[in-house]
C-alpha cells in the first residue's frame, strides 16, 4: 500500500512538472508581449515570393548592423547582445554589440552572423509575424504588393533579452487595417 502511494505521488510530480514546463514556456512569451517597452523597427523589402513560409510573414530589418568596438574576437555564429536604442524619429537601432549581458537598457540575444571593417551585423531574433491562417493569401499579396512604394514597422516588444513582434504595420496602418481598406477587401 505503502508503495502505491508512492508511486501515486511520483506520477503526480511529473505530470505537473510537464504541465509547467510548456506553461512557463508560454507564459515567458506573453510576459514580453504584456510588459515589454515598445519599439519600432523599418522593415526591408523581402523577396516577395519567399515572404511567406506558411501562417507567417517572413521580415527582414533595415537596422541589422552595429558599429564595431572593441569587438575584435566576434565569429559568425557568436551570440551577443544587440543593445538597443531609438534615434530621433522613434525607429529603432542596434547601437552596439556586447559578448556580455547589459546591466542596463535593453537588448536581445542575438547572433553575429558578419563582421566588416566597422561594423557587425547581426541575425535578430524576431523574424516571423505569426497571423491567422485564413489571413495569409491576402496578407501575402498585399506586403508583396506594398513594398518599396510604403515604409513597413514592426512594433517588437522587448523585455529581458527577448523580443516579439507585436503588430506589423504597412504605411500608418495594421496590417489588418491594411488589408481591409485595400481593394482586395478582407473582413473577418
Amino acid at each position: 500500500m505503502k508503495n502505491r502511494k508512492w508511486l501515486l505521488g511520483i506520477f503526480i510530480i511529473v505530470a505537473l512538472l510537464q504541465a509547467a514546463v510548456p506553461l512557463f514556456m508560454a507564459w515567458r512569451w506573453e510576459d514580453v508581449l504584456q510588459t515589454g517597452r515598445q519599439f519600432y523597427w523599418q522593415t526591408a523589402p523581402v523577396d516577395p515570393y519567399d515572404a511567406f513560409k506558411g501562417r507567417y510573414v517572413e521580415l527582414q530589418f533595415k537596422e541589422n548592423t552595429a558599429p564595431r568596438s572593441n569587438n575584435a574576437g566576434l565569429v559568425a555564429g557568436q551570440l551577443v547582445y544587440a543593445i538597443i536604442s531609438e534615434n530621433a524619429a522613434g525607429k529603432a537601432y542596434i547601437s552596439g554589440v556586447s559578448v556580455t549581458r547589459p546591466e542596463t537598457g535593453y537588448y536581445v540575444k542575438a547572433k553575429a552572423y558578419e563582421n566588416g571593417q566597422n561594423t557587425i551585423h547581426v541575425s535578430l531574433p524576431f523574424t516571423r509575424y505569426y497571423l491567422p491562417e485564413d489571413l495569409a493569401p491576402a496578407a501575402e499579396a498585399a506586403y508583396r504588393e506594398s513594398a518599396g512604394r510604403q515604409t513597413s514597422v514592426a512594433v517588437v516588444r522587448i523585455k529581458d533579452g527577448y523580443g516579439v513582434i507585436e503588430q506589423l504595420y504597412i504605411g500608418d496602418k495594421t496590417l489588418l487595417e491594411f488589408l481591409q481598406q485595400s481593394p482586395r477587401g478582407y473582413t473577418e
